[in-house]
C-alpha cells in the first residue's frame, strides 16, 4: 500500500513497505520506540530517516525499516509545543537485529539463570526437563514473536558484545545446558555469551531468516560472531553426539581454521558415542539441503580434517583445553 502523511515539519510516506521519513523543516524530535528507547535529535530540512545506532540514537541519515516500529513521533520545535504525531505499527518493520552486528547479539550468564528459572516454573510433570526445541517453542517465540526480534535482542535492544561463542546442540536438556557453562566459567553471570537459540531470531519466516545468514558461511552471523569471539566452549551432551549436526561441525572447523582460540571442551558425551560413522562430522545431518551443500564446499576450502577435529572433541574428557599446534588438533 501507499500512503503519505505530512506536518508543517515532517513528511511520513510509504512505498510498498519501504516507510520513510523526510525533514521539511528544522525541527526537533524525539521519538519513543516499543523497546522504550527513546530517540531525541535536532533534524534538519532535507534530511531522510536511516535508522539507529547502536546506543539507540539517531544517526545522520535516518530509516526505520531496518529498526523497530515507531509508535509515537513528538515534535517540540519553535513555535509548536507537545506536537504528536501517532502510526499504526503495520506501517513499520521490525527488525532490530539487522541494526545490530551478529557480534553484539549476546546474553549474559544472569539472564540464561533467570530463562532457566522460567523453564523451571513453566515444565513440570514429564516435561520437566525440556530440551532447548521445547524450550524455543513455548517459551522464547511466545516472548519474542510480537517485536519480532531475537531474544537476545528483546533483552538487550542495544547489544551485548559478545566474549564467548557456544556450540552445542538443541536435543540436550537446557537445564542441564545451562548448568554445565555456570559450572565452567566463574564469571559465568556477567560474562556475554553468542548462543544460537538466543541470537537468531526464532520467529522469522524461513526464507527470511535465510537472508539473515547470508549468503555463504563464511557471510552467517554464525561465523563472524565467533571469528570477534575471545573463546569459544563446546558443550556436549548425554543424550546425542553434538557433531551430527553439520552446524556444529562447521563451527568447529571455522574455530580451528579462522581464530586462533583454544577450544574449551564441557559436559559430558553420550555412553559410547561415535569418533566416526556415516552421520557424524562430515556424514552430519543438516535441516536444510542449501545450507548442507554450502557447509560442505566451505569445510572443504579450509583444507581441515574435519571429521579428525571432531573425532578429538569426542574423546576429550570434561574440562579440556585443545590448543592448536598440540596433540595433533
Amino acid at each position: 500500500s501507499q500512503w503519505r502523511r505530512q506536518t508543517t515539519d515532517l513528511e511520513f510516506r510509504n512505498v510498498g513497505d519501504e516507510p520513510s521519513m523526510k525533514v521539511i523543516k528544522d525541527c526537533d524530535v524525539t521519538m519513543t520506540l516499543p523497546n522504550k528507547i527513546t530517540c531525541k535529535a535536532s533534524m534538519k530540512a532535507g534530511q531522510e530517516s536511516d535508522g539507529l545506532d547502536e546506543a539507540g540514537e539517531l544517526q545522520g541519515d535516518w530509516i526505520f525499516e531496518t529498526a523497530t516500529q515507531i509508535t509515537t513521533v513528538e515534535l517540540s520545535p519553535s513555535g509548536w509545543q507537545n506536537f504528536r504525531v501517532t502510526y499504526k505499527a503495520a506501517h513499520f518493520k521490525t527488525n532490530l537485529v539487522k541494526l545490530l552486528p551478529p557480534s553484539h547479539w549476546g546474553i549474559t550468564g544472569k539472564q540464561l539463570l533467570e530463562l532457566a528459572d522460567q523453564v523451571v516454573e513453566q515444565f513440570t510433570g514429564d516435561d520437566e526437563n525440556p530440551n532447548v526445541y521445547q524450550v524455543v517453542e513455548k517459551l522464547i517465540k511466545p516472548l519474542c514473536l510480537g517485536a519480532g526480534v531475537s531474544y537476545s535482542a528483546l533483552l538487550n535492544p542495544k547489544g551485548l558484545k559478545c566474549s564467548t561463542f557456544v556450540t552445542h546442540a538443541w536435543f540436550e536438556s537446557f537445564l542441564m545446558f545451562v548448568e554445565d557453562l555456570q559450572g565452567h566459567f566463574p564469571d559465568f553471570e556477567t560474562r556475554v555469551f553468542w548462543i544460537c537459540f538466543a541470537a537468531n531470531p526464532q520467529t522469522w519466516p524461513h526464507e527470511e531468516l535465510k537472508n539473515l545468514l547470508g549468503p555463504g558461511a563464511l557471510q552467517s552471523p554464525f561465523a563472524i560472531a565467533l571469528q570477534q569471539c575471545e573463546s569459544f566452549v563446546v558443550v556436549r551432551n548425554t543424550t546425542r553426539n553434538i557433531y551430527s549436526r553439520l552446524w556444529c561441525v562447521a563451527e568447529l572447523v571455522f574455530a580451528r581454521a579462522f581464530t586462533d582460540h583454544s577450544i574449551q571442551v564441557i559436559g559430558r558425551m553420550p555412553p559410547r558415542a561415535a569418533k566416526f560413522g556415516d552421520h557424524i562430522g562430515l556424514g552430519a545431518k543438516c535441516s536444510d539441503e542449501d545450507d548442507r551443500i554450502l557447509l560442505h564446499a566451505t569445510i572443504q576450502l579450509t583444507g581441515l580434517d574435519a571429521n579428525a577435529l571432531v573425532a578429538k572433541v569426542v574423546e576429550a574428557a570434561a574440562g579440556s583445553i585443545l590448543r592448536p599446534g598440540e596433540a595433533g588438533f
